[in-house]
């Protein structure tokens, strides 16, 4: 059976995508690929040729770029709706200065909130169940 995770990316407060995976959803897995693809991505607002990296013209930017990033083939990564919660949710946002902040819930308890460059995905709480 598989560790199933969801992920919400906001726009502000507003949900503007959600992410089923169906398995390794823990933080060492699901965890550590968003802060591989993410860490590096600065937002921007706008776009000129002066960019150089990894940006994101804003939230929904970086939404298209992240489900490009996880789905490689059929299955294990779905679409659905904001209000369905996995064992394992994380909620993706905008943070200061062009940063991308994540909070990361295991089994409906906060485990880590912050920017995602300081996440460490093999430092997983204890879950309470």
């Amino acid at each position: 059976m598989g560790t199933r995770s969801t992920t919400v990316v906001f726009d502000g407060d507003h949900p503007i995508l959600a992410i089923y995976r169906q398995m390794d959803g823990y933080w060492s897995g699901h965890g550590a690929d968003l802060k591989a693809f993410l860490a590096p991505v600065t937002l921007i607002n706008g776009i000129s040729g002066q960019q150089a990296g990894a940006h994101a013209n804003g939230m929904g930017c970086l939404a298209a770029q992240l489900v490009a990033n996880l789905k490689t083939g059929i299955g294990s990564i779905y679409l659905t709706t904001p209000d369905d919660k996995q064992g394992y949710h994380y909620e993706i946002r905008q943070g200061s200065n062009g940063s991308i902040n994540l909070k990361a819930f295991v089994y409906d308890t906060l485990g880590y909130e912050g920017p995602i460059s300081e996440f460490d995905p093999n430092k997983e709480p204890e879950d309470e169940e």
